[in-house]
């Protein structure tokens, strides 16, 4: 059998993240796993020659990858279940809106957000009361959100890092000329006060791991990919009742899950990150090394197959 664990990129998320795959290979010598980068234009030819690998990490965001390599009957992370659920935010709402506290979501295609940019904020409001498809346990939480909500936002459905995050009021004309055919969500602007606050709870497998707080008082998008201020908590400031109702709810290998916190503490879902990055969890954890604890626990698996 190979010892081969293939990480699948496209070009360029493997141009950004050489330095993540080395730290996967040098973490998998001690299992005697052999860690190899592999372009999502690649890996079908690889197969067809029957070069098969050990396991995989998918690291692009497609899950028709995860399911080729599922189909074949080789572990593979995340699975395809979760990467098409994760990738989008407006599935991910509509599978655990009776679950937790989730950001209100409406989901709608470029046309429709090209004709929302011309309308007011009382009309972008109420296009969300008669489209939000809400929850059964948290719909008055919904309803006061969107009622109150003095901005909307609007994000590309499969956007990260904070990518493609837009702000109705003041950057409609931005959108525009960015608008691109894909599914977005628009969501309201949730009262954070004067800082915007949110938490990455980085999970491995069925485990809460360790959790950052990004924030800014510059920007409603706190991503440290945006220069967001970054800092580790501890277990007691983590959400854990809504961490673990989640948990439940999915199989993963490792996943970032984003809540935002608003002004008085409450946390609400935001998203989650199927291929969650790493850099701000180094940097402010740098006694930890989820790579490879990650290892250990796919070591474990192939060992008991």
């Amino acid at each position: 059998m190979s010892n081969e664990l293939w990480m699948i990129y496209d070009k360029a998320g493997l141009d950004r993240n050489s330095t993540f795959v080395e730290m996967f290979a040098e973490r998998g010598k001690p299992y005697n796993i052999a860690v190899k980068a592999v372009l999502d234009t690649e890996y079908l030819s690889l197969l067809k020659k029957g070069i098969r690998p050990c396991a995989v990490l998918v690291r692009a965001i497609c899950p028709a990858i995860n399911a080729e390599f599922e189909n074949r009957k080789i572990p593979v992370w995340n699975s395809s279940f979760v990467s098409g659920i994760c990738n989008h935010k407006g599935k991910t709402r509509e599978y655990l809106k009776d679950t937790v506290f989730c950001t209100p979501t409406v989901t709608c295609n470029s046309d429709k957000v090209n004709e929302i940019l011309d309308c007011s904020v009382e009309e972008v409001r109420q296009y969300l009361l008669e489209n939000m498809d809400f929850s059964s346990k948290f719909k008055e939480q919904e309803k006061a959100r969107i009622g109150s909500a003095k901005d909307f936002v609007i994000k590309t459905a499969d956007g990260h890092g904070g990518s493609e995050v837009y702000s109705f009021q003041n950057e409609a004309i931005k959108l525009k000329r960015a608008l691109r055919e894909t599914d977005y969500v628009i969501q309201p602007m949730l009262p954070v006060g004067k800082e915007s606050r949110d938490m990455r709870v980085y999970v491995l497998k069925d485990q809460i791991y360790a959790a950052i707080l990004r924030h800014s008082d510059e920007d409603f998008r706190a991503n440290f990919s945006r220069g967001g201020k970054v800092e580790a908590v501890s277990q007691d400031q983590i959400p854990q009742k809504e961490v673990e109702a989640i948990l439940k709810k999915f199989s993963f290998g490792m996943a970032g899950i984003d809540f935002i916190f608003e002004e008085d503490g409450t946390p609400v879902f935001s998203e989650i990150e199927d291929v969650a990055g790493t850099r701000m969890l180094y940097r402010c954890c740098p006694e930890l090394d989820i790579v490879a604890n990650y290892m250990k626990e796919i070591q474990k698996i192939l060992s008991a197959e």
